[in-house]
Order: structure tokens, then sequence, then C-alpha cells
């Protein structure tokens, strides 16, 4: 009886050890089976599958190479530690032949499809955006092209430019020049059969997929402001002249004028089919970087100083002849240059000047002035002065 108690207190122990391994055993299967689980982009269907079984399919593609690579290249350096050279050339070839997982072209067509079909906006840009940074097929580009005239008749533009960017981001619309207005008024960009879409200069966002714009022309008149940054295209046989629209007043506004220098006022008559383009013409003068030379914590008193300053002609023409004075607002200045004057600053181009003054006052006195810019129609320009004698 107790040999048959010892048989039985044997069994059970050898019942509870096994079920531990039979556990063990099912715990590695499972793992395994989760493993096997991983499946390569190739095996996914890519028409119906979530982004997220994609993402996983290909980041699993990635990892297995980055194994493969990693476990041949420690193999290289292994075999050249032993000095071991058939292994070692063995290594680099393989690592030489072993390919890069990529999403191939057929791949990216599928889903460049899907992304066209998508009905919810972020699920479209969510996988436009994983799509763009992983395939190297899939980049969409604005195309935005024009051809005028012909060989046959002496005369023939061709444009094209191309803006590729991330889909969903911002690119700007790029400006074309009227090289004629033979045949039109360039208006925008847009549809083959005339409709403007884009203005020139126009922020838009990137589509997801490749799209052509058409230069598009129109007839009128085209008044460019370059200062204001504004291009307004009216049409019709009578068209009124636009109002000025500078950033400040320290703008002249001269007019509009075409490219024979021919000035547009109240209104524009064109002739069935004409075109024109006027430009806006502004004056606009900046006193710049003005100080007193070779000074330190102040002008001395009863000493000449010099009075340097700098005019630049950000305006769209010639200044003209110019007067520039120094104007003080009692006698605690002194201008000893007088009156100076310049023939004229081309647009965008810039003069120095100074005038010779002697300053009067006590230690810590501020002396108030100013330097005034006249042009010959009586236009004026000004900068504040302030100077304190030490």
């Amino acid at each position: 009886m107790k040999n048959f108690k010892t048989i039985i207190v044997t069994l059970l122990l050898l019942t509870v050890a096994l079920s531990g391994v039979f556990a063990q055993g099912s715990k590695e299967s499972a793992e395994a089976a989760s493993v096997s689980k991983k499946v390569e982009l190739s095996s996914v269907d890519l028409s119906s599958a979530s982004l997220q079984t994609i993402k996983d399919a290909y980041q699993s593609e990635l990892d297995s190479f980055e194994t493969k690579y990693e476990n041949i290249y420690n193999k290289m350096v292994e075999s050249y530690k032993e000095g071991n050279v058939d292994d070692y050339f063995d290594a680099k070839g393989m690592l030489r032949n072993l390919t890069y997982p990529e999403i191939t072209a057929e791949q990216t067509e599928v889903l460049v499809n899907r992304i066209k079909n998508e009905k919810d906006e972020a699920a479209k840009a969510e996988l436009s955006s994983w799509l763009y940074e992983n395939s190297r097929y899939y980049h969409p580009a604005l195309h935005f092209t024009t051809s005028r005239g012909s060989e046959e008749q002496g005369s023939f533009f061709s444009y094209h430019f191309d803006i590729s960017s991330e889909p969903g981001s911002k690119v700007t619309v790029p400006h074309m020049r009227n090289h004629s207005t033979e045949n039109g008024i360039f208006a925008g960009w847009g549809t083959e059969d005339g409709k403007v879409l884009y203005e020139a200069g126009e922020e838009i966002t990137m589509p997801y997929e490749d799209q052509t714009l058409y230069a598009v022309y129109k007839t009128g008149a085209l008044f460019i402001d370059h200062v204001a940054d504004t291009r307004t295209m009216l049409d019709g046989p009578t068209v009124t002249v636009p109002a000025s629209a500078a950033p400040d007043d320290s703008y002249v506004f001269l007019g509009w004028f075409d490219g024979e220098g021919n000035k547009a006022e109240g209104t524009v008559t064109l002739e069935d089919g004409q075109s024109k383009v006027f430009s806006a013409a502004y004056r606009s003068i900046l006193i710049e970087d003005v100080r007193a030379r070779h000074t330190k914590d102040g002008v001395p008193a009863d000493k000449k100083v010099e009075l340097a300053f700098c005019l630049y002609n950000q305006g769209s023409s010639n200044t003209g002849r110019l007067t520039v004075n120094l104007v003080c607002e009692n006698d605690a200045l002194k201008n000893l240059s007088g009156e100076l004057h310049t023939r004229g600053i081309s647009a965008g181009e810039e003069k120095s000047g100074s005038f010779t003054i002697v300053a009067k006052g006590n230690s810590g006195d501020v002396i108030n002035a100013s330097i005034v810019v006249t042009d010959e129609a009586g236009n004026t320009w000004n900068a504040p002065v302030t100077l304190t004698v030490k």
C-alpha cells in the first residue's frame, strides 16, 4: 500500500512537470506564430488594407533588411579579424548584392489611385504624406507651360516650369513677363480652355497628383505696381485707370506709364483685340545712416564736425535734381555747407553726402534738427537729427 501511494505521488509530480513543459512549449509556439504573422508589403492588398497594416508590412521589410545587413556585416568583420579571406570576400559580395526594400512603381500606382478615391481628407493627407516620404515614384508636380506664335511666323515663345513638393505644402505660383501684347496679356494660370485658376505670385496648396497649368492670356489693360506688389487686369473697350496703392506717404505717385513712356490718365481706350501694359512710377527717397563723423558720446561745442547722411532712391525712376538742406529749430547749430545739390539718383541706387556743422551750447544740451530733401516738383522728404553736446 505504501508503494502504491508512492507511485501515485510520483505520477502527480510528473503530470505537473509535463504540464509546465507543454505550457512553455505553447508559449513559444504562440510567439513563433506571432512572428510568422509579420507579412511583407508584396503580400498585402494595398487597395483595401489599413494604412497601419501597410506601414507595418513595409517596416517589417526594413527590419528584415537591417537584420540581414548586420549579420552579414558582422560576419565580414569577424572573417577579417580571423584572416579568413574567402569568407571575408563572400560576405562583402553578399552585402553588395543585398537589395534595400523599396516601394515599387506598381505598388505606388495602386496607392496613388487609393489617394485619388479617398473621401476622408485626413486619411488622404496621411497616406500621401507617408507615400511621399517612402516611395521615390511619388513626387507630385505642378507643370506650368505655354507656347505662343510659331517658328514659321518668325516669332515663337515657349515657357515650361515645374514645381514638386510634398502634397499639402504651400507653393508659390510663378510670374511670367509679357514678351508681347499682340495676342493678349498674361492673366494667370489655369485650364487649357482659358479659365484662370491662379494668379501669378499666389500661394496655393500642393495637390496630391500631377497637374498641368496653362498660361491664360486676355485682351485688355494690365496695370502692374511693383511697389504695392499688385497686378490689375481690366478688360473692355474702355477701362478706368486705377488709383495708386503705395504702402505709405514716403512714396509720391507719378502715374501709370507704358513701355514707351506714355502716361495713362483717366481712361484708356482699347481697339478690338488690343492689349496694353502700364507700370506704376513712384518717387521715394530714404534718408539713412545720419551720423556725426569721428565723434563719441556727443559732438564737441564750437568745433567743426561732419554730419554725414545717405540718400537711397527706393522709387521706380531717377529722382532728377535734388536739393538737400539742414534745418535747425534754433541757432544752436550752424551749417557751414549751406544748401547741397545732386543731379539725380537712379532707381535702387544711393548717394552719400555731409554737412560741415558747428554746435553751440553746454555739455548735455540736446540739439534737434532735420535733413530735408526736395525734388524739382517740390516734393519733400525729411529725417530727424538729434545731437548732444559733450
